[in-house]
């Protein structure tokens, strides 16, 4: 069993899931029908940037 107690780095999550956000709503605006495409990209970055995952 890891106690690995050092500091994350979210960078890289904040920056995919802002990305995926841009596009999630672009796909809304242009693409309502594939929209839903992009949410598990939005979600999953969201929670790994909070650090919750």
């Amino acid at each position: 069993m890891s106690t690995d107690t050092t500091p994350k780095s979210h960078t890289t999550d904040w920056i995919i899931f802002f990305v995926s956000t841009a596009i999630c709503v672009f796909m809304l605006m242009y693409m309502s029908e594939w929209f839903w495409l992009a949410l598990p990209f939005v979600v999953t970055y969201l929670v790994k940037a909070l650090d919750k995952m």
